[in-house]
């Protein structure tokens, strides 16, 4: 859309503010006759049903989280309603900035800031955890400083709420990596102890400037969380550390049990850094306020036996400079010069030499007084014609960008139709689809769209497998991967597909290449697939099968004892669970291919 909508509900719509899963408005509610903020759930083109529902049960699950919630550190929201099926919520509007735009301006915070700031969230998640809500996606961008200086949590959307049915499977993941507590990185069941550790790396953030677990990728980050420990923070007391440290904790049964329990901690620990300086004894006392040992010295007088005005004693003045002899009568018969302390024991007075006049300068003060006015004349036109560049060029580079938008709009529309059409075969819907999605101007739309393209390349590579057209199911499946290459189901339906192809193959080099790049897609596949989920099993599990037939159709063979057995151990060192059945077939064929090798041994020849 070019422009927001006049009204939604009985909010009249000001701008829009923000947009990414949803679309933020600022508004104004005639009713009550304030400024709020809007959410309105945005659904894209071409969902699903399911999907619809999915999202619409999310946002009313977001709603109920945040509006049970009446707290001063956590943002208020007033209603949530629907308007012709537009779902929308009412929240309190918040001025300020970010804690994200707080780190990154100023690189990081000082102590006593910081631990201001993290007992604050931790009283709003406190009041959250007491009323059944776990936030799940504690971080900077989350936590808005207000220009009054207060500190609200923000953003319910992925919240949890301990007395209702989860809507999150098993091994579904949710959050922001960098602030994930190990428990949530895994997909375990969660509760206020996951938050109370993504406030440890907020605060450990925020002293530093830099985050405890660090990575240039998402699975470098959580192998970080779930393996490594955070650099000791130099800039706070041991016993600040020694809180952020447990909050930190790996094991969630060693960190704080509640919000309020880390508070106290903190509010201690911060508390240690102070140190109190001795008052001044009064006169005649000791430090210890008692008289003898260590009295106050006495006044300091002048030489007229009173004391100096405002107790300042002035510098000594040095003692003249005395000259043990004339060096200007040796040889020369001259004088001492006037500042002497012998002047005046009847010497001559030295001839005085006087320097010559210094040189004319080269550029005259009026020619350097002319040249810094046209330098300055200059430097002032120069920014003036720079500023309306910039100016010229951002109106153009908005009108084009308005304009790529609704080109990409319009696109997207025709798109959402062809992918949409299931009574055409997707062979024709790819041919139509590509030309479209090549105009999309839009990386983020494009990225959106392949993905859409790589779907039917994989129903019309399963179509051309059904068919035994082993060459065109190649291509599609290809075409799909190169399309949506970080998709490990796209990566599991090229393993399968080999699989099946070396099925076919008469000669064994044949069916050995096949299997070979079957093994190496199963192992791609679980490369991209989430760390300790069903899935990354499963399709490591199928690699190990593939190692079997591989092992098998060599065994058979003859003659190739050694590359069936190597093969073998290939495969249950790639399976993960020894108690499956295919572990235990690799464990069979592989002491059948050690037997039948003894056998065959020269001991035993003859």
């Amino acid at each position: 859309m070019s422009s927001p909508p006049t009204t939604l509900g009985q909010y009249q719509i000001i701008r829009e503010i923000a947009r990414s899963n949803d679309i933020v408005y600022e508004a104004y509610d005639p009713l009550m006759e304030r400024r709020v903020a809007l959410k309105e759930l945005m659904l894209p083109a071409g969902i699903t049903d399911a999907q619809k529902v999915d999202r619409v049960q999310r946002f009313d699950r977001e709603a109920k989280a945040a509006g049970r919630l009446a707290h001063p550190n956590i943002m208020r929201v007033f209603q949530v309603a629907s308007d012709a099926d537009r779902h929308y919520m009412a929240m309190e509007f918040l001025d300020g900035h970010t804690l994200r735009n707080e780190i990154d301006t100023k690189g990081f915070l000082p102590v006593d800031r910081a631990i201001e700031i993290a007992l604050e969230v931790l009283k709003g998640l406190g009041h959250a955890h007491a009323n059944g809500v776990v936030h799940r996606d504690i971080k900077p961008d989350n936590i808005q400083i207000l220009s009054s200086g207060e500190i609200k949590i923000t953003d319910f959307g992925i919240a949890r709420l301990t007395f209702q049915p989860n809507l999150t499977m098993d091994g579904q993941v949710f959050g922001t990596p960098s602030y994930m507590s190990p428990e949530q990185v895994v997909g375990k069941e969660i509760d206020a102890r996951s938050d109370l550790f993504s406030v440890g790396v907020l605060l450990y953030e925020m002293i530093s400037g830099q985050k405890p677990f660090a990575g240039d990728s998402v699975v470098a980050i959580t192998y970080a969380i779930m393996n490594h420990e955070p650099a000791v923070l130099n800039q706070v007391n041991h016993s600040v550390w020694q809180v952020i440290a447990r909050s930190l904790d790996k094991s969630p049964a060693l960190r704080f049990s509640s919000a309020q329990e880390m508070i106290d901690a903190l509010e201690h620990a911060s508390k240690q850094s102070l140190v109190l300086e001795p008052a001044m004894p009064p006169p005649g006392q000791t430090i210890y306020g008692q008289a003898g040992a260590y009295p106050v010295p006495p006044p300091v007088l002048n030489p007229y036996g009173q004391p100096y005005s405002g107790g300042i004693v002035p510098a000594p003045v040095p003692p003249p400079i005395v000259y043990p002899y004339n060096p200007y009568q040796q040889g020369m018969g001259g004088a001492l010069p006037p500042h002497s302390p012998s002047y005046q024991q009847g010497f001559p007075q030295a001839p005085i030499y006087y320097p010559p006049p210094p040189r004319q300068p080269i550029v005259k003060p009026e020619t350097w007084n002319f040249l810094g006015k046209l330098g300055l004349f200059l430097l002032v036109m120069g920014t003036l014609v720079g500023v309306t560049f910039l100016f010229v060029s951002g109106v153009g580079e908005e009108l084009s960008k308005n304009a790529n938008e609704r080109q990409d709009a319009g696109i997207m529309s025709q798109l959402a139709d062809i992918f949409n059409n299931a009574q055409e075969d997707p062979q024709t819907r790819i041919q139509q689809a590509e030309p479209l999605i090549a105009k999309l101007k839009s990386p983020e739309d494009r990225t959106t769209e392949d993905r859409q393209l790589a779907a039917l390349y994989e129903m019309a590579g399963k179509a051309y497998l059904s068919k035994n057209d082993l060459a065109n199911a190649e291509d599609a499946f290809k075409s799909a991967h190169d399309n949506d290459s970080g998709n490990p189901a796209l990566m599991s339906d090229m393993a399968d597909f080999y699989e099946k192809s070396a099925h076919g193959m008469q000669s064994l080099e044949d069916r050995l290449r096949l299997y070979d790049k079957s093994i190496d897609s199963w192992n791609d596949a679980a490369k991209n697939s989430p760390l300790d989920s069903a899935a990354h099993g499963e399709y490591l599990d199928a690699e190990g099968g593939v190692y079997y037939e591989e092992a098998y159709e060599l065994f058979t063979a003859g003659g190739h004892a050694d590359a069936a057995d190597e093969a073998a151990r290939k495969g249950m060192d790639a399976v993960p669970d020894q108690s499956s059945t295919t572990y235990q077939k690799l464990a069979n064929l592989d002491d059948q291919i050690k037997a039948a090798a003894s056998q065959y041994s020269p001991l035993n020849s003859g």
